[in-house]
């Protein structure tokens, strides 16, 4: 129990480091604000130096305005800030910063410097650390603004004992870089890690360019498309990049949603481009997609988180119906586009007549229109298609061909010995498939008994079974995947999981300096080298339920989803599989279907026969 104690006024020093904790969490919070600041300045190029992951050094130059020694003087002290000056300019904002706290919290956890210089002026350089008296001297500088951080949370181990290694806190830098670089392709950027150049983006790119080249995509920009969207009535406009049909993702990770040049979360604008999308994409996978959206600062509100991502609309519904109808019209005209495509090819090669109809009248202004429409871009863990399911998909007995003799892990004998049932063959008269209902449920009558299936869960335990037979076989991957961890307790769960991983067909060496190779993986485990991360590392478990896990992860990312329509003879073999499983639950714990007998379905509406 907590003894009662005085209330007291906190030490500056301690308040100062609590406070600045709020803004500077850790080294890509630095790159993100003092980036913030060049932008503010007006640069035209800005570039972005780290080292150690920046926990040894950050430094962020600019050819901006630069600042007077009056600026520079008074810049990094508690809300000095040049961009409000009353509560009612917030509702004028046409900047990044505001708040006046970056470089004030800056340098309450880091040594800050700062070398400035307004054109016409003397320059100036100002040094600070915690709360000691901030120095400024004058220094020789020739245009601009650079500001550099070193040796951040030196004087705060608290928070400094929580950073993770520097090629992870690289990566949260390298993010925050982008974000910023995506959004204002009027500006170059350049990034270096280390010494060495990781982006140099030059300034007037396009934002298809932009985004395509920051993201590193391995799809050509020729597959992405600017929709404009401009109606000042309404005080907002924004432009789309979409990506072909051709061109998809498994989940909506890869939409990013971009207001007066931050990169916030906001759940509803990710919706409108979901919603726009619907109907083009094959089930449950989506667009990559980047929305610019300029609003009056009015309609706004960024001033309720402290690192500005998330916003407040005053009416998000307009804007929502704008981008979802930009959208969809988009994948509407690209589809027409491509039937136009196709047509005016068979009447080439089939030298038949075809009136080749203009569609190009569009409402909305695109660039690089479905020049390659048709070109498939395959990934690695894109759902499959309606027609890509087949019976072998769903047969335990053709996967599970490797005899228990032949496999010595226990996995893989356990559960081909206990899921390898002797198949009944259903006749006419006992089993009737019914069809499929909201999208997800296989209606079957067996033996006078009504089965309600759940189509994820039961292909999904499918596949587990096929997977935990199958434990200790390999797959060579043709290029290695390589994990880089956050932490040396990663490394050292790893390294004691390395034996288990081996066993069952995971090949894994430690790299050193937090990187691991992956060069096997066991036959059915499926995803990308961050599935396969995410797999390992997520949770520290124990070696003997971390297999298991694996399995039923890959199981899930793998099965048919909610809304997949499947074809009557593949539903039907599904159902029947399903039925004859002998653990009726998937991996997750969740029964695969509920069934009604004749008599309940009579009581539950009353009726006697």
């Amino acid at each position: 129990m907590n003894n009662p104690k005085p209330v007291k006024k906190l030490p500056q020093d301690t308040a100062r480091k609590i406070a600045a904790g709020e803004v500077i969490d850790r080294p890509a919070a630095v790159v993100r604000e003092l980036i913030d600041n060049a932008i503010d300045a007006n640069a035209k190029h800005i570039t972005v130096e780290i080292e150690a992951g920046g926990i040894a050094k950050i430094r962020v130059s600019d050819d901006g305005f630069g600042m007077t020694k009056e600026d520079i003087t008074a810049c990094a002290y508690p809300h000095a800030t040049s961009k409000i000056v009353t509560d009612e300019d917030l509702l004028e904002l046409n900047t990044l910063g505001f708040r006046g706290e970056a470089l004030a919290s800056i340098a309450a956890v880091s040594r800050l410097e700062i070398t400035s210089i307004r054109q016409g002026q003397i320059a100036y350089k100002l040094t600070a650390f915690g709360t000691t008296e901030h120095k400024v001297v004058p220094t020789q500088w020739s245009k601009g603004t650079a500001v550099e951080s070193s040796q951040l949370f030196e004087n705060f181990p608290a928070r400094r004992a929580f950073l993770k290694k520097p090629s992870a806190e690289a990566k949260h830098c390298k993010q925050s870089f982008i974000e910023k670089a995506i959004s204002w392709t009027n500006i170059g950027f350049k990034f270096i890690q280390d010494g060495k150049i990781k982006f140099n983006f030059q300034p007037d790119e396009t934002k298809a360019e932009r985004f395509v080249r920051s993201l590193e995509l391995d799809e050509s920009v020729n597959f992405f498309h600017e929709v404009s969207f401009q109606d000042k009535s309404q005080g907002f406009d924004f432009t789309l990049v979409l990506s072909d049909t051709s061109i998809r993702r498994s989940d909506k990770r890869n939409i990013y949603i971009f207001v007066n040049g931050r990169r916030i979360w906001e759940y509803g604008l990710v919706q409108a481009i979901e919603y726009g999308s619907q109907g083009y994409f094959p089930n449950g996978t989506y667009p990559i997609a980047a929305l610019f959206l300029t609003i009056d600062s009015k309609l706004v509100d960024f001033n309720i988180h402290p690192a500005k991502k998330e916003a407040r609309f005053k009416d998000l519904s307009p804007i929502h119906h704008e981008i979802s109808n930009a959208t969809r019209n988009f994948y509407k005209n690209s589809s027409i586009a491509e039937l136009v495509k196709e047509a005016s090819d068979l009447y080439t090669e089939n030298n038949t007549l075809f009136e080749h109809k203009n569609f190009s009248d569009k409402p909305y202004k695109t660039q690089n229109f479905s020049q390659n429409i048709n070109t498939h871009y395959s990934h690695f863990n894109i759902p499959k298609k309606i027609n890509d399911y087949n019976e072998k998909d769903f047969s335990i007995a053709t996967t599970i061909t490797q005899s228990v003799s032949e496999n010595k892990h226990p996995y893989a004998q356990k559960y081909a010995q206990e899921y390898s049932p002797d198949f009944t063959e259903y006749t006419e008269q006992n089993f009737r498939y019914l069809g499929t209902t909201l999208g997800v449920f296989l209606i079957v009558e067996l033996d006078n008994i009504l089965y309600l299936i759940d189509q994820h869960a039961a292909h999904e335990r499918i596949l587990f079974n096929h997977f935990m037979s199958n434990i200790g076989t390999k797959q060579k991957l043709l290029f290695p995947y390589i994990i880089e961890t956050e932490s040396e307790a990663d490394d050292k769960y790893l390294e004691s999981i390395k034996e288990e991983l081996e066993q069952a067909g995971f090949d894994i060496k430690n790299d050193g300096n937090g990187t691991w190779q992956i060069e096997s993986v066991c036959t059915k485990w499926s995803g990308t080298e961050e599935d396969l991360k995410k797999d390992l590392l997520e949770k520290h478990i124990l070696p003997n339920e971390l297999i298991r896990n694996i399995a039923a992860k890959t199981a899930c990312r793998s099965a048919v989803k909610d809304g997949t329509v499947l074809d009557s003879k593949t539903a039907e073999n599904l159902a029947k599989e399903s039925l004859q499983l002998e653990d009726k639950r998937c991996p997750h714990g969740r029964p695969i279907f509920i069934s009604l007998s004749k008599e309940q379905l009579f009581n539950m509406v009353r009726r006697t026969e």
